[in-house]
């Protein structure tokens, strides 16, 4: 069923169901809460890390979040575990509104270079995440690159979301650097001095 591409949604109430359907799991909070509390690191790695994960969730590269916030952040000298938490930003929950998001956002900035007359359903993404899983299986295992070809023909969908994610991938790790570094801040200025007192 169509994901009613005939009652657009403005872009900041999609923005504001992926925050909503995140944080209102309590207990996914409180545990994503504790963790980062146990993780060693500066503020800046801290938020390095969390900002990558979170802004790497917002690709449609399933399968890979995880490795690619690894890497990004130990590129740039962030904490690798913070990284990870930062990843959970993407789950069952919030994908489908990332996913229409992106969608409809890397539609506006192909203006035609690329033509797909489909419309933007569950089955087709679905459908569409399996074809990029299976072209990881082959990659790593069978490196077959007649399937491969076909395999990326396939997609259709998924090259206007990785168009429509880059700037909210930008947009997303700018934000949440500097959110995520003023909290760390603020809660190691509190804990120095309740340790004074």
């Amino acid at each position: 069923m169509p994901f009613g591409r005939k009652k657009k949604k403005s872009l900041l109430t999609g923005l504001f169901n992926i925050f909503r359907a995140f944080f209102v799991f309590s207990r996914t909070r409180k545990y994503i809460s504790l963790s980062i509390k146990r993780i060693k690191g500066s503020p800046q790695a801290l938020s390095l890390g969390l900002a990558t994960g979170v802004s790497i969730s917002f690709t449609p590269f399933i399968g890979l979040h995880a490795l690619l916030a690894l890497f990004i952040s130990w590129v740039i000298g962030g904490s690798m575990a913070a990284a990870l938490i930062g990843t959970l930003f993407g789950n069952p929950w919030t994908f489908p509104f990332i996913w229409y998001l992106t969608y409809e956002i890397g539609q506006i900035i192909n203006y035609g270079f690329f033509s797909y007359n489909e419309e933007f359903s569950f089955q087709s993404i679905k459908k569409e995440v399996s074809t990029v899983l299976g072209i990881l299986k082959n990659i790593i295992i069978f490196a077959n690159m007649v399937e491969l070809e076909e395999s990326f023909e396939e997609l259709k969908l998924i090259p206007f979301m990785i168009i429509g994610s880059i700037p909210f991938v930008i947009i997303t790790w700018i934000l949440s650097y500097f959110s995520f570094l003023n909290i760390f801040k603020s809660y190691r200025n509190k804990v120095k001095k309740n340790k004074k007192l």
